[in-house]
């Protein structure tokens, strides 16, 4: 079912403060900077040689922090910093999704996060040891 571990997301307080400490202290490189409305949320990816096609980790900081609408917005409220989910490269994004909550997990349809990309799917924490799992 999944081909590749792509990145992991990780809860930031202050994007430029986040993308300095893992450029300087672990040798991270940032390979590209977005904000991402679907989500309310500004990311930053890094990974050790500076390229996407790597394992690498995505820094989310929320647009607006009092929006505890917003689930990234919410988690840096109640949890601080930190980790917040595994995305997982699958062969068929949709029937993966469909596949899994017919096991009986949470599934949940996001929208694409920028114009011409695909549907991503979610497994809710609750359903996944409580990690939020991202299909992509």
């Amino acid at each position: 079912m999944a081909a590749q571990i792509t990145h992991i997301g990780i809860v930031v307080r202050d994007l430029d403060a986040a993308v300095k400490l893992w450029s300087e202290n672990f040798g991270m490189k940032e390979f590209r900077r977005t904000d991402i409305a679907a989500e309310g949320i500004r990311s930053a990816f890094l990974s050790p040689q500076g390229t996407p096609d790597e394992m690498h980790i995505e820094l989310m900081e929320p647009t607006d922090k009092a929006d505890l609408s917003n689930a990234v917005a919410r988690r840096l409220a109640q949890a601080g910093e930190g980790f917040y989910h595994l995305a997982l490269r699958v062969d068929d994004v949709e029937g993966t999704g469909k596949t899994l909550a017919g096991k009986g997990l949470t599934v949940i349809e996001r929208a694409p996060v920028a114009e011409g990309a695909k549907l991503r799917w979610v497994v809710h924490p609750k359903s996944s040891s409580g990690v939020l799992v991202e299909l992509i």
